[in-house]
């Protein structure tokens, strides 16, 4: 009853989490065509359902369609990320048909919105406990109590790019980073629909409660650099925050490098999974009047469908098949000039062998790669303004890797593996190398050996997982080599914590 009363106080036009479920469903029900309801996840603390909407023309189904991702309210107070995300899909729903370009990016696209990913910090806001709560509920200090002076963990600070650089340790703190990359279940859910989906672009709709309004963050500046794509970043976060028309009406929003790495969804985004991911602080107020949602709304769609356009407005795609079976891969893609071999490799789809970079115009040199197979280099791949040049590669089988193996494969324990591995070669008196590589062929880790003088040696590896720059890998596949002077033993293992 107090929760009821406190939800009439705060300005009616904002959903509750029980009126987005209730409008998603309805409108699910009356398009079953063109939009599927998931549940993607649960809160961390209160079970609560975290909804996603795929809207295209055959939603419950795979297909060959570039997908985009757009998120609302990451922090519980940036309330307008969810009205965003909910007149987008009616927007999508409404006009399909009716509106030509629309019509074609339904028909074309996999678009995916998380309208509410911290429903159970919302709840908090909305029912006017504490207006101003960033985090989600997560109890710190399992007391069975939700205290305001110590629970929660700020979702944007929680993925598993750099997140010992970013946020607070100190569980008091509204950017309390977690106790853990990915601890929550929040932020597990958009990792986890992510590497299904593998997203050409990706948006976070914040509103700023005391940083900068009306700008688009993109990935990133840091002393280490810049990222690989830093010029096809920039093309994109200008073109789209130039057509959102701010608050004033004077203007448009402003498009500026992110600083740090830390622990963002759109670092994560980018930084591991190769979408081009955006962070964009939604007008200058962070919970205005209920009277003006509508057309902070509308300002902000010309941003997100630009991206639906831009999709296939520029670049290289393609799809990779395996020459003997015509068989679709899954295989790494580099575009030479605009790599980092520090960052997870940016392959193509392993459902359809698919691969999508966005470029500018210009000529470019293209490497794929994949373990087990030779790799292919295609040069001068000229990009022309407002199309995608299109590309089908195929890679030739290389020999087996049973037809170099001499001594008994290299003894996995456990595996699948968790989070610390051991590896047994046997004994010998030589040397002994032991090379980890991903399913790309990318030398992730390296250990050696050394026997002294006609001393036998156990050659027994632990491995706790991070890679040789100290990041820990994703789960995976991945191929352990062993050599000496005199033989070579190896072994695939899996990952899957």
């Amino acid at each position: 009853m107090i929760l009821a009363f406190f939800l009439l106080v705060f300005d009616p036009r904002y959903h509750t989490h029980a009126a987005v479920l209730r409008e998603l469903d309805s409108l699910t029900r009356s398009n079953p065509s063109i939009m599927h309801l998931d549940t993607i996840g649960l809160t961390t603390r209160d079970s609560l359902i975290i909804p996603a909407v795929k809207i295209s023309d055959h939603p419950q189904q795979d297909e060959d369609e570039p997908a985009v991702l757009y998120v609302g309210n990451h922090h519980a107070e940036e309330i307008l990320g969810v009205e965003i995300c909910m007149y987008m899909i009616r927007d999508l729903i409404v006009n399909y048909g009716t509106d030509s370009a629309k019509t074609y990016w339904v028909n074309n696209r996999e678009i995916w919105i998380v309208p509410m990913l911290n429903a159970e910090g919302h709840e908090v806001v909305l029912s006017e406990m504490d207006t101003i709560w960033r985090k989600n509920k997560r109890d710190n200090n399992q007391n069975g109590v939700f205290d305001l002076d110590y629970d929660g963990v700020d979702l944007n600070r929680n993925y598993d790019f750099h997140w010992t650089e970013g946020g607070s340790m100190d569980p008091a703190s509204e950017n309390y980073r977690g106790s853990a990359p990915f601890s929550e279940n929040e932020t597990r859910a958009i990792r986890d629909l992510a590497r299904s989906e593998n997203f050409v672009f990706a948006v976070s709709y914040h509103s700023a409660r005391t940083g900068i309004g009306e700008v688009l963050y993109y990935p990133w500046s840091d002393p280490s650099g810049y990222p690989p794509d830093i010029i096809f970043l920039r093309q994109v976060a200008d073109s789209a925050s130039k057509r959102i028309v701010n608050d004033a009406g004077n203007g448009h929003y402003w498009a500026m490098i992110g600083l740090g790495l830390d622990g963002m969804a759109r670092n994560w985004l980018y930084g591991v999974s190769g979408t081009f991911a955006f962070e964009i602080e939604v007008s200058k107020s962070c919970q205005p009047p209920g009277s003006k949602v509508d057309s902070i709304c509308i300002r902000n769609l010309s941003g997100a469908y630009y991206l639906l356009s831009r999709v296939e407005s520029g670049g290289i795609t393609g799809h990779i098949i395996d020459t003997l079976t015509h068989q679709p891969i899954s295989a790494e893609v580099i575009v030479q000039g605009y790599y980092d071999p520090e960052l997870p490799v940016r392959k193509s789809d392993p459902r359809f062998g698919r691969f999508i970079r966005i470029l500018t115009p210009g000529i470019y040199t293209i490497t794929v790669r994949k373990y087990g197979y030779e790799p292919k280099t295609v040069d001068s791949v000229k990009v022309e303004p407002e199309i995608m040049t299109d590309l089908i590669i195929f890679l030739n089988p290389m020999e087996r890797e049973t037809d170099f193996i001499t001594y008994p494969r290299i003894v996995i324990q456990p595996n699948p593996a968790g989070r610390s591995i051991v590896f047994n070669m046997g004994r010998g008196f030589e040397p002994m190398d032991l090379k980890i590589y991903d399913i790309n062929g990318r030398l992730i880790k390296s250990f050696q050996v050394y026997s002294r003088i006609e001393q036998l040696v156990n050659y027994i590896f632990v491995w706790d997982t991070f890679d040789d720059h100290g990041r820990r890998v994703p789960n995976g596949v991945y191929v352990a080599i062993g050599s000496t002077l005199s033989r070579k033993t190896s072994s695939k293992f899996v990952i899957n914590e």
